[in-house]
Order: structure tokens, then C-alpha cells, then sequence
């Protein structure tokens, strides 16, 4: 989950919610140059945080408040079960998450065995896709790319990092290897430069949860509270 500090207390957007985010800007993306099995690919980036529930996992730090994700150590377990997951939608589908889990984690190959012999399964199940869907590497490579970039420009608005004064930040690379930027007009707008969308604007949204609660004993806690919190709507307007 990501876990942001509030005048309140805890503003917590789920992991899930950030994916469906991330869609959004997917599903707005120039039409000439959305990649392949356009479906499939916001399947993927729909999902490519899913695997297991933010609080199924033990959600607190030491002292007991909510763990943000970038916190959080990785679990094999979840790894798995996300690409379990996707494997049960189509080949393309799980191949976009395959190669996320591989640029997440294969600067971690030499923490441990476990992380060693499921990355070299990814690379078998990669191999494997391409080949059965006639695809090459480069052309799946790009697709990801779109996958990443729509990662993180949600990432940017769900954790707040857009800069005040009309400061402009990168996003990501696009696709085709062209570098993005965001900022905010004094309306509170936000243009993309390339404006990479199909249309010259639109709204996107995404829920949170304020919790005022600051410390929890225990992840059930923090399950509870946020399980019976009306959740609030974030929207932000992108213009060209």
C-alpha cells in the first residue's frame, strides 16, 4: 500500500487502486501508437501489483504504523502468485508482468537462491511466450515500456511528488524512447510534455482512505480501520 502522512493521521491508497490508476492513463494513449494486444496490455498493467491483498502481509513498521510499499521486503510468495495469476488470463498478459518482476527485482538477483532460481523462471516463461506468440523480444520490450511509463506517472500522483511553481519532473520513458515530463498550470491542471494521449483532455481518479489512528498494534488493526473508512476520491484534470 502506499502510506502518506496526513494532517489527520494516514492517507492509504491500496496497491490495487494505484494499478487501476495506471490503466487510466493506458486506456488514454494516442491510438496510433498503443502496442499490441492493446487489451491484454492494460490487463497487465491493470494487475502488475496484484498477487496478494496490502494487508494480508504484515503492514506495520517497528513502531507500528502503516508500511509504505517501497518499505516493504519483497516475498517470493508474491511474486508467484501474481504471475500465477496472469498466466490464467492470456500468454501476453503474463508476459508484461514477467518482465515487470524482472525489472524490479534482477537488481536483487544476489540477496538470496530463492530470488535466483525464480528470475531464471521468468526468463524460461519469457522465452517460452515470445516463441509461442510468434513475438520479438524488442516488440514485447516496448510493450512494457508503455506498461512502465503508465507505473509510473500513477506512482508520481498517488504518492504527491508533483512540484509546486509549474516545476517540471520526468515521468518515464514512452515506448518509443521519447522522455516526459509532467507539471501543474495555477489552475491545478497537469500537461504532459509530448502530450503522448488521444485526446486533449481528461479526468482521472483514484480512492484513499484517511485513517487518524497513528500507531497499530497489530495488521488486523490496521485492516479494521481502513475496512470501515468511507473511502475519498482523488482526481486530478490533464489538459494538452
Amino acid at each position: 500500500m502506499i502510506a502518506k502522512t496526513h494532517q489527520r493521521g494516514w492517507e492509504i491508497i491500496y496497491q490495487k487502486a494505484h494499478g487501476l490508476l495506471a490503466m487510466e492513463f493506458g486506456l488514454h494513449w494516442e491510438t496510433a501508437q498503443r502496442p499490441p494486444r492493446f487489451a491484454e496490455t492494460l490487463a497487465a498493467i491493470l494487475e502488475h501489483d496484484d498477487g496478494l491483498n496490502d494487508t494480508e502481509v504484515h503492514a506495520l513498521t517497528d513502531v507500528g504504523a502503516p508500511l509504505h510499499f517501497e518499505l516493504l521486503e519483497y516475498t517470493i510468495e508474491q511474486c508467484r502468485s501474481v504471475t500465477h495469476l496472469t498466466r490464467q488470463k492470456s500468454r501476453w498478459t503474463a508476459l508484461m508482468v514477467s518482465l515487470h518482476m524482472s525489472f524490479l527485482y534482477e537488481e536483487k538477483r544476489g540477496q538470496d537462491a530463492e530470488l535466483a532460481a525464480f528470475l531464471e523462471e521468468q526468463k524460461a516463461w519469457q522465452r517460452r511466450y515470445l516463441r509461442e506468440l510468434g513475438i520479438k523480444r524488442e516488440v514485447a520490450q516496448r510493450a512494457y515500456e508503455f506498461l512502465e511509463w503508465c507505473d509510473a506517472f500513477s506512482l508520481l500522483l498517488c504518492q504527491d511528488k508533483i512540484q509546486m511553481e509549474q516545476r517540471k519532473m520526468e515521468i518515464s520513458n514512452g515506448p518509443d524512447g521519447t522522455v516526459h515530463q509532467v507539471w501543474q498550470r495555477d489552475d491545478g491542471s497537469l500537461c504532459v510534455e509530448p502530450w503522448p494521449f488521444a485526446v486533449d483532455h481528461f479526468e482521472v481518479s483514484v480512492e484513499s482512505r484517511i485513517i487518524e489512528q497513528l500507531k497499530f498494534d497489530s495488521t488486523d488493526e490496521l485492516r479494521t480501520a481502513l475496512e470501515t473508512t468511507d473511502p475519498i476520491e482523488n482526481r486530478w484534470r490533464l489538459r494538452k
